[in-house]
């Protein structure tokens, strides 16, 4: 039988089998790596010099390995805390982002067209994010309180020697990731500032490849005199990195030029070419060019030269292209200033001096000047009712990269969301635009400073205010008669309802005791297991690790008396699961209409008999839990 996952999606196996399917001979016939192969096939681009050029830092293995380990966890619904749960496809995960990010690698990969996220910048300042999550002594939510009062991160201070390898072994891992949930075509942006951009840049350029950068771009973040971050300079701006996973396909949209006033004439090809304005022929900027120094037979029967006053010029256009001109309508004579008939060519806003269509979506400028992080504190303090934080990236900041890199349906992930800033973003573009855009938000329950405003207004965590801001912004739009998806579901990450991903091994033992352990621990965990679960919740685990999205629908099918049965869909996959702890004949029976979908239940749920019962029926389409 095929079991179902408990765990996240293994990307060291998926990694290995695309490098076994892109080159078979690196592997042996028991699929193992051959060293001695894989050091013959490189030598061909080894270099003969004694160094190479490397990016490392203390503990980049275990930063990678830190993306490549499974989760034991479980994202679990909380409705009294969302808005239109069962309808909204918004999602805001509150949790460590390193573990939510490898639940969602099944169900989202390749899926999100547009990431932003704001992490810390290091300043000295800003926490570190402990990674502990599967720490073997105690388990995260154990260790950090998270149920009750949220998490306490550590502050990395350049004391600690270690300054910007922490810094690093934090984002590296979650990049990785992240790259994997990104489009083909999709963009991610990092907001980040002068303290780890160069490192930044060049995790970037090794996780994306130097290929698919697009942009540094400079945001002029501060009004005023700017900061003190440095003695020499007054300091303004922040970065956004841009990257993408394929720059050969992706799409960033331009700025729309207008026409401009001086467009005021009209001619019949005006619902083709636009309004026109003129131009001399004549010039005398241009470098002068015999073979354009000729004479013009005008309409009167006079004819004129590019000289004018004595003073000697040329045409703009060769003798060929006038005749071409004024074939087609692109030349005009008309009386000057001086009451003389002169050439003129007409100069159209809708396509060039060769009648092709003129592009009017130029590229924006790299320096971004329009947002200020003041007017964003201001604007949040004016929605929350108190100020919340000193520095806050602008709505209006993200709603322009939503813009310019997002389509009217794509999904857009932020997983440092803070207070909530890329949900409005989203949902205030939506409403400009009529887009139906989603979001994913993913906050860490840090806990605020029991002494700032916000905690004595009962925002014990950060994640607190990002879901009340989405709230309030919510019922904001809902007022103005905004239409659209305005809900948001809540996730909490939290221990997994199987034994197996709640055993911790006991380093001092050897691996037949701790097998003999597990197999002790499950035996007795299994019995809580089969009257305390919540289906609801066990359904949105054994779902997501299954490779379903969070926007799964599940209608229960009223020809099954005897069991709960569902028919689970989210437009791409579907399934039918229960998951009563005990499948009733009768039920078995009527499934032989059923055999074409897969089937998802308990495997405590029928006896040996059912089980080659339902392996005869459904054979491949079985999956058990």
């Amino acid at each position: 039988m095929n079991k179902t996952y408990k765990q996240s999606e293994d990307l060291y196996k998926e990694k290995v089998e695309q490098l076994k399917a892109i080159y078979p001979a690196l592997f042996s016939d028991e699929g193992n790596l051959n060293e001695d192969e894989l050091r013959n096939f490189l030598k061909q681009f080894a270099s003969t010099s004694e160094g190479k050029y490397e990016f490392n830092w203390a503990g980049k293995m275990t930063a990678k390995r830190n993306a490549f380990t499974t989760s034991r966890a479980m994202l679990k619904p909380d409705k009294d805390r969302s808005i239109d749960f069962d309808k909204t496809e918004n999602l805001i995960i509150e949790g460590d982002n390193l573990e939510v990010l490898k639940l969602l690698q099944k169900s989202y990969q390749g899926k999100i067209k547009c990431i932003y996220i704001d992490p810390p910048y290091n300043t000295g300042n800003d926490f570190i994010y402990t990674d502990n999550f599967s720490e073997e002594k105690k388990a995260y939510w154990e260790k950090s309180g998270t149920t009750q009062d949220g998490v306490k991160l550590d502050t990395n201070t350049e004391s600690q020697g270690r300054y910007h390898s922490n810094w690093l072994n934090m984002i590296y891992p979650r990049l990785l990731l992240a790259r994997n949930l990104l489009r083909e075509d999709g963009v991610i942006f990092i907001s980040i500032n002068d303290f780890e951009v160069h490192n930044l840049k060049k995790a970037m350029d090794e996780i994306f490849g130097e290929e698919n950068f697009i942009a540094q771009l400079v945001w002029e973040n501060k009004e005023g005199g700017g900061s003190s971050d440095s003695k020499l300079f007054r300091i303004k701006h922040e970065y956004l990195l841009s990257y993408t996973n394929n720059k050969n396909i992706v799409n960033i949209k331009g700025e729309i030029k207008g026409e401009d006033n001086s467009y005021t004439y009209e001619d019949e090809y005006l619902s083709k070419r636009g309004k026109y304005k003129l131009i001399k022929l004549n010039s005398f900027s241009v470098q002068y060019s015999p073979s354009l120094d000729y004479e013009i037979l005008l309409p009167n029967g006079e004819k004129v030269m590019p000289s004018e006053n004595g003073k000697r010029g040329c045409w703009r256009w060769s003798k060929e292209k006038l005749d071409w001109g004024i074939r087609n309508g692109f030349i005009e004579f008309k009386e000057n200033s001086e009451g003389k008939l002169w050439v003129y060519t007409k100069q159209y806003s809708k396509v060039d001096n060769e009648d092709k269509p003129i592009i009017r979506e130029l590229p924006f400028r790299g320096v971004i000047s329009k947002y200020s992080s003041t007017k964003a504190t201001k604007q949040l303090e004016q929605l929350m009712g108190l100020k919340l934080f000193d520095y806050s990236k602008p709505f209006e900041l993200i709603k322009f990269i939503c813009t310019i890199s997002s389509d009217k349906d794509s999904i857009v992930l932020d997983f440092f969301a803070g207070s909530g800033t890329t949900a409005q973003a989203v949902m205030e573009l939506n409403k400009e635009d009529r887009g139906n855009r989603k979001f994913i938000l993913v906050q860490i329950p840090e806990k605020t400073d029991e002494n700032s405003e916000a905690y004595k207004a009962g925002y014990k965590k950060i994640s607190d205010i990002c879901i009340e801001r989405v709230k309030r912004v919510s019922k904001k739009l809902s007022e103005e008669k905004a239409t659209g998806d305005l809900g948001f579901k809540v996730f909490t990450l939290s221990p997994s309802y199987f034994p197996e991903n709640l055993f911790t091994p006991d380093p001092e033992k050897t691996e037949e005791e701790n097998k003999k352990a597990l197999a002790k621990y499950i035996e007795e965990a299994s019995t809580q297991l089969e009257f305390k679960f919540d289906e609801f919740d066990l359904m949105y685990e054994v779902l997501l690790k299954d490779g379903f999205t969070l926007n799964f629908k599940a209608g229960k099918l009223s020809e099954f008396p005897k069991n709960n049965i569902y028919k689970v869909t989210d437009g791409e996959k579907h399934a039918l699961v229960t998951l009563d702890p005990d499948l009733k004949d009768e039920t078995l029976q009527k499934l032989q209409s059923y055999t074409e979908e897969r089937f998802i239940c308990l495997e405590r749920a029928v006896d040996t008999t059912k089980k080659w019962n339902l392996q005869n029926m459904f054979g491949s389409n079985l999956w058990v839990i």
